[in-house]
């Protein structure tokens, strides 16, 4: 299956090069919805909100659709059909069998776009299997696949930039780059917090203060400010970041897996200093391929601590990870806030 990403995407549909079908998916959702709608842009025009039809895949009745596929369209170019999260595992065989039929028949009228917003087709792996892969495999035959990857932070701090400006507000590089670590390279959750911090800063420079105060959407992003806080020895910041994973009623096991990661990060990045390793090395060893910024800041962050100092926290998360998994769900604050005690402790040596 030739998959292209969503820059090479963009570059056809410019060119005036539309494809009569399009799979459009991968783990920046937001770049998916774009390019689905610049697709419908395109080939629609001005009015083309209001001159295509969208369906559920996960309600997609394709008798329905393939009716649909034959409509000729009166009043535009295109008969153009979006159908966001259609899971191809969930249809029989022989709705399958009848919806690559249709696609490799579609009229030169119709536009049918499947885009992918609500799951991972490739399951975690590198590329797809079963149905969802025999559905792409069709598309790619007789229109266009296309995966878009999470954005370089070099994109991102671009993104960051120009869209601060335009909402009338500044942000320096840094801090856009810090902004989009704390998203954990997520451009719509970059969106989402940015237009948070212009609405607060009302036409002024966002500060590396205001992140920190106002960005906190993932659970990942407050365990890393987590970890760095017990490595700066910084205690009430590290309890005030436990207090608030907890009242997001994250789960505790879930919390304290996070807060792991975290620290191994940090232990991976202290072992390879005392080897001579570099960043680039733990990245493929590791696989950290697209979050090379993890390794960067722990590579920042880790010299504030020994090497057997950390390897005590590591040792604290492991033994909380026992008495979690077997003590009432009513001590589970009190477990982890002596967990945090006691890692702030071992990292003061």
């Amino acid at each position: 299956m030739s998959v292209i990403n969503s820059a090479e995407l963009l570059k056809m549909i410019k060119s005036g090069e539309l494809s009569n079908v399009y799979y459009i998916y991968g783990k920046d959702v937001m770049t998916v919805e774009n390019a689905s709608k610049v697709i419908l842009k395109k080939a629609l025009g001005k009015d083309w909100k209001n001159d295509y039809t969208k369906t559920d895949g996960k309600s997609l009745d394709v008798s329905s659709l393939l009716d649909d596929i034959e409509i000729c369209p009166m009043f535009s170019d295109y008969n153009a059909i979006l159908i966001n999260d259609l899971n191809a595992e969930e249809l029989s065989a022989d709705k399958l069998s009848q919806l690559t039929e249709a696609i490799e028949n579609i009229p030169s009228f119709t536009l049918l776009i499947f885009n992918i917003t609500g799951f991972d087709p490739l399951n975690g792996k590198k590329s797809m299997s079963g149905k969802n892969k025999k559905l792409a495999d069709c598309i790619a035959k007789h229109g266009t696949v296309c995966e878009c990857g999470l954005k370089t932070q070099q994109q991102l701090v671009k993104m960051i930039t120009d869209s601060a400006v335009k909402q009338g507000c500044s942000i320096s590089a840094r801090n856009a780059q810090m902004l989009s670590e704390y998203c954990l390279m997520d451009s719509m959750q970059i969106t989402n917090e940015l237009l948070t911090l212009c609405s607060y800063r009302e036409g002024q420079e966002i500060r590396a203060e205001d992140i920190e105060t106002l960005v906190s959407g993932q659970i990942e992003t407050d365990s890393f400010k987590l970890a760095k806080a017990v490595v700066s020895l910084n205690s009430s910041q590290a309890f005030f970041l436990l207090d608030n994973l907890l009242n997001k009623r994250n789960e505790p096991v879930a919390v304290l897996s996070a807060i792991s990661m975290s620290f191994l990060d940090l232990y991976r990045a202290r072992t390879a200093m005392t080897v001579n390793k570099h960043v680039n090395d733990i990245v493929t060893d590791f696989k950290y391929k697209g979050r090379e910024f993890v390794v960067n800041n722990a590579y920042r962050d880790c010299r504030r601590i020994s090497l057997e100092n950390l390897r005590k926290c590591i040792c604290t998360l492991r033994d909380t990870d026992r008495k979690l998994k077997s003590s009432p769900a009513a001590t589970h604050r009190i477990v982890l806030e002596k967990a945090l005690t006691e890692m702030i402790m071992a990292a003061r040596g």
